[in-house]
């Protein structure tokens, strides 16, 4: 492999003077840079990258700490990161480690940038807490989890979903039910059917982790005032609502309008496209290199800085007008 002293063996100058010719810097003639440019492209000299990267710690490597939740929305998001990794000429590595161990190799690989996606409910560890005070790029946090000196993309979930039954409001349902769990979600859900008047029964409510989940969803479209609509907290929760539905012979969306968090292409692909509201993965990765390279950043220079992302009401065929 030729070498910097290789090519400052053949011009006859230091191997100072070709490191500052190579690397464009001050204190070269320019007719030495071109005699040294020349000779170097001659012996097909290759610079030494992972040296260079070890002199300025600057590697175009984003870390992305995959989170310990499920969905199929996750996997869409790291794609989308990739690929906006790519157009701006960063690679994103991912970890499947918990949030410290994850830390501490993008430490080791002096990634320039980490992105971890953790809800508000998360708490760092000690050992995470060391790791990112050891980090020297920038952090930023997706979900809802604030930290001082990190950067953060919150979602509006519940502005999200509060638009979803204010929708189905609108098309006349007035018993509408919400299968999810007790979190930003279900407090829209509570608010719009508080402002728009709709009838209410505690049944109409049904945690996913309910270990009688099944029963009582059965309970509920078997009853006399059955819901003629109903929203899932997520594209997982509609998986055991669509298994409850299809063993009962309950049809979307002639016997029950369907709303599902979680913008995914799979659920537009099934045989009734389902209704969907929730963030745009794309706009979520764009966002979050705008904010990593500086794009989109606080007028008074911050480490911390937290932006909001409204989701996205996209309308489809599980969602039909209430029968008057």
């Amino acid at each position: 492999m030729v070498t910097i002293k290789d090519i400052a063996k053949a011009a006859g100058v230091s191997h100072v003077t070709v490191s500052n010719a190579l690397n464009n810097e001050k204190g070269v003639s320019e007719k030495t840079k071109q005699k040294i440019l020349a000779i170097a492209a001659q012996m097909n000299y290759k610079p030494n990258l992972a040296a260079k990267r070890l002199v300025d710690r600057k590697t175009r490597h984003v870390g992305l700490i995959w989170p310990s939740i499920k969905g199929q929305f996750f996997y869409h998001l790291s794609m989308e990161l990739h690929a906006e990794g790519l157009k701006r000429d960063f690679n994103v590595i991912i970890s499947m480690n918990e949030p410290a161990a994850a830390l501490s190799v993008f430490n080791q690989v002096f990634a320039d940038n980490v992105i971890f996606w953790c809800h508000s409910t998360w708490e760092p560890t000690s050992e995470f807490l060391t790791e990112k005070e050891a980090f020297q790029g920038k952090l930023l946090l997706i979900g809802g989890k604030k930290m001082d000196g990190a950067l953060t993309i919150s979602i509006n979930r519940r502005k999200g979903i509060y638009e979803a039954v204010s929708f189905l409001a609108g098309q006349g349902h007035r018993r509408i039910a919400y299968a999810g769990g007790y979190n930003d979600k279900l407090e829209g859900f509570m608010q719009a059917g508080d402002e728009r008047g709709l009838d209410f029964r505690r049944e109409y409510l049904v945690h996913p982790n309910d270990e009688h989940f099944e029963a009582k969803m059965r309970s509920m479209l078997e009853h006399e005032q059955k819901p003629t609509a109903l929203v899932a907290d997520s594209h997982a929760v509609y998986l055991k609502v669509d298994h409850v539905l299809r063993k009962n012979g309950v049809r979307v969306p002639d016997d029950l309008s369907i709303i599902v968090y979680d913008d995914i292409p799979e659920l537009e692909a099934l045989p009734v496209p389902i209704t969907t509201v929730g963030p745009s993965a794309s706009e979520i990765a764009a966002k979050a290199f705008d904010m990593l390279t500086g794009i989109v950043k606080p007028a008074d220079e911050s480490d911390s800085f937290d932006l909001m992302i409204e989701t996205v009401l996209t309308v489809r065929q599980s969602v039909k007008p209430a029968a008057p």
